[in-house]
């Protein structure tokens, strides 16, 4: 059942509102790399380990990316084992080594003219156990490890800056191991802190100029005869170059001419 519950709460927050800021944005992939330390379970009976992650993803909207994450930790564990009995007993170190694999999303809380931004992270995928706990007595020597596959769950917090080609993100989190069949009958509770550096892959696009299409000309706009008149009102097209012509284009007829007075004789 806490399973169940714990997995509809992760699809929930994964789910968050997809709400875009009016902004342009760098939709590139990119890869990670990190390095952190894990805060294991009290239950595993292991010590606090440096753990190390490779990811790739990219930005699906300005405020949500998503990422493809390996994350490994080989932890020791406060039990030892021992090589044989006797006098040539030997204190042998033992593990618990993790791999997992998640899908990551984070929604960043992105403010314009900001180079750094908070967000939220919840993932779910897979992780592979070598679980090195002694279950035998110590007269009986090693024993194997216990070696599964569980579903695994993070919810985490963080920040990412901007560093100009790069980002950092700093996070903090827990990780729920889905592992029943180890010393907890229920599931494992481990804390993280780390950081990790986005490297994008390609260059960057350049915004395309908008082309503006210059305004289409109508007759209003043209004078095929340069008579002076524009084609929507000319009504005589064609006019002879030189040829004068009235208000609508066509020729206006030349004026009589004016009679030379006669001389009075009386």
């Amino acid at each position: 059942m806490k399973k169940k519950l714990l997995c509809c709460a992760l699809l929930a927050g994964m789910s968050i509102a997809q709400s875009a800021m009016a902004q342009s944005y760098d939709d590139r992939f990119y890869i990670t790399a990190g390095a952190g330390v894990a805060f294991f379970d009290e239950d595993r009976d292991a010590s606090d380990e440096v753990y190390g992650t490779l990811g790739f993803g990219r930005f699906v909207t300005p405020n949500i990316s998503l990422d493809a994450e390996l994350w490994h930790t080989n932890p020791d564990l406060n039990t030892p084992g021992v090589a044989g009995v006797g006098l040539s007993a030997e204190v042998v170190e033992r593990n618990w080594e993790l791999l997992g694999l998640t899908l990551t999303g984070r929604y960043h809380f992105i403010q314009e003219g900001r180079s750094w931004n908070p967000y939220i992270a919840a993932g779910i995928g897979a992780q592979e156990h070598h679980d090195g706990t002694r279950t035998q007595p110590f007269a009986l020597g090693f024993n194997k490890s216990r070696v599964g596959t569980d579903m695994v769950a993070l919810l985490g917090l963080g920040v990412q800056k901007d560093l100009g080609y790069a980002s950092m993100r700093a996070e903090v989190g827990v990780r729920f191991d889905m592992d029943d069949e180890g010393i907890s009958n229920d599931y494992y509770t481990d804390g993280y802190l780390g950081v990790s550096f986005l490297f994008p892959i390609g260059p960057e696009a350049v915004p395309v100029a908008e082309v503006v299409a210059p305004p289409q000309k109508t007759c209003a706009d043209l004078d095929d005869d340069g008579d002076g008149v524009n084609n929507c009102d000319d009504k005589c097209p064609g006019s002879p170059a030189g040829v004068a012509v009235g208000a609508d284009g066509c020729p206006v007829p030349a004026p009589e001419p004016v009679p030379e007075p006669k001389p009075f004789r009386g």
